[in-house]
């Protein structure tokens, strides 16, 4: 049972990091597209109206991906519940067991002017 919930975690959570950097690069695309929108009309002489609808929306879809940001550290923020929640919380490390120790051989003593 706690493995199938590890392996749960071990699935969700690099899926939700990238989620949450796509988020991140979305936001950062959109933002540098309206700036190159606004540059490309002023190079291009255009008067200010034009495609000042596009615009607006590209500027709601910015605000719409900051709240996806925010929504995204709320998220991260309730990490620590559900791993409580299912109960890894207790666990940490690998859970796997340690390999026997074995003898390696004998050591050298090396002086410490070598060392380094």
């Amino acid at each position: 049972m706690f493995v199938k919930r590890k392996a749960a975690f071990d699935t969700i959570q690099p899926l939700f990091q990238a989620a949450e950097q796509a988020t991140d690069q979305a936001a950062t695309d959109t933002a540098v597209c309206i700036a190159e929108m606004l540059k490309a009309r002023q190079d291009a002489n255009l008067p200010m109206s034009v495609g000042t609808e596009m615009l607006d929306k590209m500027v709601q879809a910015l605000a719409a991906g900051v709240d996806a940001r925010k929504h995204f550290i709320e998220a991260h923020a309730l990490t620590p519940t559900v791993v409580k929640e299912i109960g890894l919380e207790k666990a940490f490390g690998d859970i796997h067991p340690c390999p026997r120790t074995r003898a390696n051989g004998e050591l050298t003593v090396v002086p410490q002017a070598f060392a380094a």
